[in-house]
């Protein structure tokens, strides 16, 4: 047996145990600096360049994807600026709201064209609005009446989907609809409520299962609020 044999097996090195070393050892090159006209480094192009002009290019390369990233941020910061003030003007007028029929018309007004949707429905359940009550966005469903939706009631968080049709022109009958739309459900559930907010929009893509649910949940908690301090419910 030779003497090699009893050696322990060296370890392998591959790509990553490679670059992980020269990670935690940037001055390497500074203590074997004979290594550098050894080196094989190609540019974009695939011609050689020297170390320095492939660093200088990689640098021009991330700089260009931060700066991306901060374009990008700053437009997600200014459409979210843009949403937080329609927010605001909603909200202000939901606690201005005196009388159903003010509810009915701030609906029209600040939810639907304030928010880019095309219709804008809020059932309540087991309520009858009176007689003189000429309401178009605040629907009631009697005790013995079909809900528009199967489980429209029973829902307990936001919920945004594609909806064919049927189940649109279901919820918002005037809607000339020839493609599937999309909804937002925004449930308001109390100990004296059960009503769901309807947002609708001929835009499939407009309320996409994966947008985010932090502005329609705030709708929500302001709109329970004004039907209870208007005796809706």
């Amino acid at each position: 047996m030779s003497r090699t044999d009893d050696l322990p097996d060296a370890p392998l090195l591959d790509d990553d145990a490679v670059a992980e070393f020269l990670s935690s050892n940037p001055d390497f090159f500074n203590h074997h600096a004979d290594l550098l006209s050894d080196l094989d480094v190609r540019g974009e192009a695939g011609d050689s360049v020297s170390l320095l002009e492939r660093q200088v290019s990689v640098l021009r390369e991330r700089n260009r994807d931060l700066r991306q990233q901060l374009n990008t941020l700053l437009t997600n910061a200014a459409d979210n600026e843009q949403v937080y003030m329609r927010m605001k003007t909603l909200t202000l007028a939901l606690m201005d709201a005196g009388s159903v029929a003010d509810l009915d018309v701030v609906l029209d007004r600040y939810l639907i064209s304030g928010f880019d949707a095309d219709h804008a429905t809020c059932f309540v359940h087991h309520w009858v609005p009176t007689d003189d009550e000429d309401l178009t966005h605040v629907v009631g469903i009697a005790l013995d009446e079909a809900s528009p939706l199967p489980g429209l009631f029973e829902r307990t968080e936001p919920v945004c989907a594609v909806h064919r049709v049927e189940e649109y022109t279901a919820v918002f009958p005037d809607a000339l609809l020839s493609a599937p739309g999309s909804i937002a459900l925004v449930p308001m559930r109390t100990d004296a409520l059960n009503a769901v907010l309807v947002i609708g929009s001929w835009d499939p893509q407009r309320f996409a299962p994966d947008m985010g649910k932090v502005f329609l949940v705030h709708i929500g908690d302001v709109m329970s609020r004004t039907l209870e301090r208007l005796g809706v419910g």
